[in-house]
């Protein structure tokens, strides 16, 4: 499917306003990605801590909410922030989600009606903010500043709203697009 018309299909574009890194904090990404990338690869039963976890792709995604910074100050009393009480309505709730889409539209000035019902792509993709700015209470990720849902998260995600072929994208770093046409 082309760009274009996932771009009409969806009304919003993931991304679609994240800042370019500079030069230096490329370096210092690259220096970090090697370095992790050299690390030891530990099992699911070595890194999961809530019992919820799925291996993801890459060691950057393996992250349990139980060790999250992201997440930490929020889990209260709670095994996995999956059983928190307030999870489910904020962040599969059909409608709540359908809001939620709504006002990211407004936010971003994009005209158009919002569809009667979410995809199942368009679901996540909200449901991914909406979690983010749940646990983030707001504040705002910009250059240099994108974080890691944790796994047990994208994993309940992904199972509420489903990709018939699973074909997921996973985590995406910030890039330069200057660097992708020089």
């Amino acid at each position: 499917m082309e760009n274009g018309n996932i771009q009409n299909q969806m009304g919003l574009v993931a991304y679609n306003f994240e800042p370019e890194l500079t030069v230096q904090e490329l370096e210092d990404r690259n220096r970090a990605a090697l370095a992790s990338s050299e690390a030891v690869v530990q099992t699911l039963d070595e890194w999961c801590e809530c019992g919820n976890c799925q291996e993801m792709p890459s060691l950057e995604e393996n992250v349990c909410c139980r060790v999250s910074d992201l997440v930490l100050p929020n889990l209260e009393d709670h095994n996995c922030i999956t059983m928190h009480h307030s999870y489910d309505t904020l962040i599969l709730n059909s409608d709540v989600l359908a809001l939620a889409y709504i006002q990211m539209m407004m936010y971003k000035g994009q005209q158009g009606r919002a569809p009667e019902e979410l995809s199942n792509r368009q679901s996540r993709l909200v449901a991914y903010r909406q979690f983010i700015c749940w646990m983030l209470k707001g504040e705002k990720l910009g250059k240099g500043r994108r974080v890691v849902i944790p796994s047990c998260v994208v994993k309940d995600i992904r199972d509420s709203f489903p990709e018939n072929n699973n074909d997921y994208t996973g985590f995406q770093a910030a890039i330069d697009v200057r660097e992708l046409f020089c």
